[in-house]
């Protein structure tokens, strides 16, 4: 995590993402929460491509609404979840506003702290 890049942090939230959103549709009762998982990984997908050059259109940056789901959605619930989604909207925010990106890790003194008992209360959300 030391060495993490931008794509890096992206990542992981994508695949949570796409976890939580495989979990949600094998569920038979999700409580209509399947349209929330599957725009979050719509909009990571989006990130990432703008991150890697692929997308070069950053305007729907602006419409991105992940970060607004993990704090009224997940946030209690998910914990690790909420933590990578609001790492990929920090991030997706700086793109936006044209900055130079400053990684959580990088802004956020407790980061290392708050990771490490992430891990330890829900170890199977690490990968590694």
């Amino acid at each position: 995590m030391i060495n993490d890049t931008a794509i890096d942090y992206i990542n992981r939230a994508l695949a949570l993402a796409r976890v939580r959103h495989a979990e949600i549709l094998a569920a038979k009762n999700n409580g209509g929460l399947e349209p929330i998982y599957s725009s979050i990984v719509q909009q990571l997908i989006y990130l990432k491509n703008v991150v890697t050059g692929q997308e070069k259109d950053k305007s729907k940056l602006k419409e991105f609404t992940m970060g607004l789901y993990a704090a009224k959605e997940f946030e209690a619930s998910d914990p690790v979840f909420a933590d990578r989604i609001f790492s990929a909207s920090f991030i997706a925010h700086q793109i936006r506003m044209g900055l130079k990106i400053k990684l959580p890790h990088e802004v956020e003194s407790d980061y290392y702290e708050r990771q490490k008992k992430l891990r330890n209360e829900h170890p199977n959300d690490f990968q590694g």
